[in-house]
């Protein structure tokens, strides 16, 4: 039924979670795993002193980009280790909306995502990208919610 599982990550406990989740489910119905990462420039253009110190907005995408690349291998190595074909992705726009047009681009018949990434906090202040990607998706969306302590 699921061929292609797009899973979007940032490298945080829920979404190393929601990650399992997807690999798992890709085992189980012989499908393959679409890691996606996004940098959210227009969050890092707001912080101060991005526009004005031009080597400090470089050094700040340097740093998303590295990110991306460590939450991306986490990924590759479960899907490895569970024998999941795998590809991945890493964007830079606006999260929600680079999920949902990246994931009609690859084929995805699956959007998997946690509902709480890096701090409960910033994504009040920001916006819930899950609940956007859930309101806008043409595709199924698997929600996972974040594990409480």
């Amino acid at each position: 039924m699921f061929k292609k599982i797009m899973v979007a990550t940032d490298g945080s406990q829920t979404s190393i979670r929601t990650a399992e989740l997807a690999v798992g489910l890709a085992r189980l119905s012989g499908g393959s795993i679409i890691a996606i990462y996004v940098v959210d420039v227009y969050r890092l253009a707001h912080l101060p002193g991005y526009a004005a110190f031009p080597s400090l907005s470089s050094r700040l995408m340097e740093l998303m980009l590295r990110e991306g690349e460590l939450a991306i291998s986490e990924v590759e190595n479960m899907a490895c280790d569970e024998g999941v074909p795998f590809d991945s992705i890493i964007a830079e726009g606006d999260p929600s909306q680079e999920i949902i047009k990246r994931s009609h681009k690859s084929g995805a018949d699956l959007l998997v995502l946690g509902r709480i990434g890096r701090s409960d906090l910033e994504k009040i202040l920001l916006g819930c990208v899950a609940e956007k990607v859930v309101r806008h998706s043409k595709i199924p969306v698997l929600i996972v919610p974040a594990m409480s302590e």
